[in-house]
Parts: structure tokens; C-alpha cells; sequence
């Protein structure tokens, strides 16, 4: 697994409280995520998500499910204490996206409104489901989807890491075919640039950090109005 990333601070919010975890050599599990909370608590969060995440799966022997799930639960207990610890970040959360591969499988684990998607065959499949209110709104027939990219509450999240001290992590596993690429987002880029030129961008001629490039640049020229935070995870490229 060949894995690609690129962060902007976009062009309204002072710090970039964005997060993500690039693999170093042998590893095969990558994350992003979206930290929330006054007075920078979401860059600590986010950050701390990831340091978690990274030590406890560098120690695993074998990656699966449950592996990565533990993961993403110990990461929340050690933001949830930190939170209860500091009243400088109470309150803190972060969203997260964890991607991990094994041989012909693939497993995701996600909580809040950052993105896994899977690009195979030509086409874009959202492999995660944002834990929105507006979500919840579109799942119950309340609002469309394109009601939902310009609700004024869209961005309220109904789950993250280290807001309580029990988390619901999502789990996928997704059986791997050749050509698969994952792509991970903060919705800092999905608020800006849709599916169609993800996809579009994702199947151009281009390498990797050029498509990046384009598309943070994309949700830049929209208004940048969060962070932004885009990672491709290729998975029949061979390691270095």
C-alpha cells in the first residue's frame, strides 16, 4: 500500500486543526482527522487521535478488525481523560477515518463526518456515512441531499472521538481487487468539491500528488472555509 497526503489550513481558520497518519515502511494503516473545540483543543485532539492510533497499531502482529477498532477506542479514552484532566481543552473531540489493509482485505474503521471513499472500476463509492444531524435528517426523508451540502446545520456532528467516554466506532471490510485506491477526506474538502470531481480529478492521467494538489485547490478557489485534508491510499503499489 502506496499512501499519499496533503493538508492545507484553507483560508479563513487560523491554525490547522486537521490530523493524519502517513505509513512508514512495512505498515499498512493510514488515518485522517478533523479536530473540534475552542481555544485549539481541536489541534490537540486531532493530534492526539493520531499519536494513539499509530503506537497501538505499530504494536499490533497482525492487523484486523478488532485491531483497528481497539485503536480507535483507546484513542477516545486518551482524549476523553485529557479533557476531563485540562478545563484549557474540555470539550474536546476530533472526528476519525482509520484505513487498514491484510493481505485481500481491506478494514475501515470511522466516527463523525470525515470520508473513506473507495475508487474501483471507474466509479466512486462512499464507503463511510458522516454522523451528522443533516445526515440523520436525509436518512429519515426529512431533506434531500442536495438540501442537506447547504443546510445551516450541516455541520453539527452527532459522534466524535473524545466528547464521552464510550465511542460507537463504524467498522467496514471491504475485499480487495486490483486497482482499488481509497481516497480520505476531512469535509473540509467534501464541503467544497463534489463527488463528480473527486472522481473526475481521482481518474485523470496525473500522479498522485498532482491530483491532490488539484483537489485541495479546488476546495480552496470555493472559499477554503475549514481546513482541508486529502489522502489517496493505492493499494496495489508496492511498498518502499
Amino acid at each position: 500500500m502506496k499512501v499519499y497526503s496533503m493538508t492545507d489550513v484553507g483560508r479563513v481558520r487560523p491554525i490547522n486543526e486537521d490530523a493524519f497518519y502517513l505509513p512508514e515502511t512495512g505498515e499498512h494503516f493510514c488515518a485522517v482527522a478533523d479536530g473540534m473545540g475552542g481555544h485549539n483543543a481541536g489541534e490537540v485532539a486531532s493530534a492526539m487521535a493520531i499519536k494513539v492510533f499509530s503506537d497501538y497499531m505499530r504494536d499490533v502482529e497482525v492487523v484486523t478488525a478488532e485491531a483497528l477498532r481497539a485503536s480507535v477506542v483507546r484513542a477516545n479514552d486518551a482524549i476523553y481523560e485529557a479533557s476531563r484532566e485540562s478545563e484549557q481543552v474540555s470539550g474536546m473531540g476530533t472526528t476519525f477515518s482509520a484505513l487498514a489493509v491484510n493481505g485481500s482485505n481491506a478494514f475501515i474503521a470511522h466516527v463523525g463526518d470525515s470520508r473513506v471513499y473507495l475508487i474501483r472500476h471507474g466509479t466512486l463509492m462512499q464507503i463511510t456515512m458522516d454522523h451528522t444531524l443533516v445526515e440523520e435528517m436525509v436518512l429519515k426523508g426529512l431533506i434531500t441531499v442536495r438540501e442537506a451540502r447547504v443546510h445551516p446545520k450541516r455541520n453539527i456532528i452527532t459522534r466524535a472521538l473524545g466528547t464521552d467516554d464510550r465511542v460507537e466506532v463504524d467498522m467496514m471490510q471491504v475485499g480487495l481487487k486490483p486497482g482499488d485506491v481509497f481516497f480520505l477526506c476531512t469535509d473540509g474538502l467534501t464541503n467544497h468539491v463534489p463527488d463528480r470531481e473527486i472522481l473526475n480529478i481521482s481518474l485523470s492521467e496525473s500522479e498522485w500528488e498532482d491530483k491532490l494538489r488539484q483537489l485541495v485547490g479546488s476546495a480552496l478557489e470555493d472559499g477554503g472555509q475549514d481546513n482541508i485534508t486529502a489522502m489517496y491510499a493505492v493499494c496495489e503499489e508496492a511498498d518502499d
